[in-house]
């Protein structure tokens, strides 16, 4: 899952720039590129996350036994 995240902001920033040779079509580039930032900041979220509730869970495991 994250090579397939990897590839898009990758397409989606490359497009982007791309689109910015035109003036017509630099808002669409504009676009790409914050959709590309919002997937840059998707996966150390999704880690930040996971980490936390398997620290919660390892943390609650102990304390059982």
């Amino acid at each position: 899952m994250n090579t397939i995240n990897d590839f898009l902001i990758g397409i989606w920033f490359l497009i982007g720039s791309i689109l910015f040779f035109y003036d017509s079509l630099k808002n669409i580039g504009v676009w790409l590129f914050i959709l590309g930032s919002v997937q840059l900041l998707i996966r150390p979220t999704i880690k930040l996350v996971h980490d936390f509730y398997l620290r919660k869970y390892l943390k609650a495991g102990y304390r059982n036994k």
